[in-house]
């Protein structure tokens, strides 16, 4: 008897316990809410102080992805290259980290940083079906077609992880239903973490790094956006690194805010 009721004592200290625990962290958790509540109230604030609305929903809590260094697949620059020349092109090595691809069709050549050039003269049945299956195999989205009686151009940004990478897109141009050209950037799937050691900005640092912007003299006079996205950079020991970034898109122009080093550009 003596026993049991020592356990059942044993057993309800520990409960309290977990309960002062819990309490403790629900505390801490919406000490953390208060602050970051007024974190964006104080930034809201201070963008209408600069002449700029923004609204606070759209200040996200989204934690930055790391930093991609990526490493070169011949294998999927052979299969792009099959897929806009047609049949099964022939690769020579060009030098420089250039690769060329023939077919009756036309020619291509592939860079180390990822960026291509096709010249083609290749007659597409279905032109929606083409360039959507394109970027449904290669990793594109945003495709946008301009074209008027088979002629036109067509675009698609590739996304990594994703999320939109800039400076990596394709433009294809079209006459009379017949692929005449197709440049752009395209990364491997095949890639490593590389970590800076330090921690990437938040939503909030990336819009105080914009706040300088706007009064070092950037036009605009609303935030209407704020999404994640990957900047294309390319290096000396890395030719195709993926750095994350903020992209700030105001009422009259984009800009990215490099989450790495805090650096504001203009899209």
């Amino acid at each position: 008897m003596e026993s049991r009721r020592l356990k059942n004592i044993i057993i309800l200290i520990l409960a309290l316990l977990n309960l002062c625990l819990l309490g403790s962290l629900a505390i801490r958790i919406n000490a953390e809410h208060a602050s970051h509540r007024q974190a964006r109230e104080q930034l809201v604030a201070l963008f209408s102080a600069a002449g700029v609305s923004l609204d606070a929903k759209l200040i996200s809590d989204e934690t930055p992805p790391p930093s991609l260094t990526l490493i070169r697949d011949e294998a999927e620059e052979q299969t792009l290259a099959a897929y806009l020349l047609g049949g099964n092109p022939v690769r020579t090595d060009q030098g420089g980290g250039i690769f060329g691809y023939a077919e009756e069709s036309g020619a291509a050549q592939f860079r180390s940083n990822g960026s291509f050039d096709v010249v083609c003269n290749r007659p597409l049945e279905d032109l929606r079906d083409y360039f959507q299956d394109f970027c449904d195999t290669f990793g594109y989205r945003d495709l946008t077609i301009s074209m008027e009686d088979g002629t036109g151009t067509v675009t698609a940004v590739q996304y990594y992880q994703d999320y939109p990478v800039i400076g990596c897109a394709v433009t294809f141009t079209v006459e009379n239903g017949v692929l005449k050209r197709a440049i752009g950037t395209h990364l491997p799937d095949s890639g490593t973490t590389s970590s800076s050691g330090e921690e990437p900005l938040s939503a909030l640092s990336a819009l105080a790094a914009f706040l300088n912007t706007i009064r070092e003299g950037a036009v605009g006079t609303a935030v209407t956006d704020l999404y994640l996205c990957f900047e294309l950079q390319s290096t000396t020991t890395a030719l195709m690194t993926l750095a994350p970034a903020w992209c700030v898109v105001t009422d009259t122009a984009s800009y990215y805010v490099n989450c790495i080093t805090g650096v504001v550009s203009l899209a």
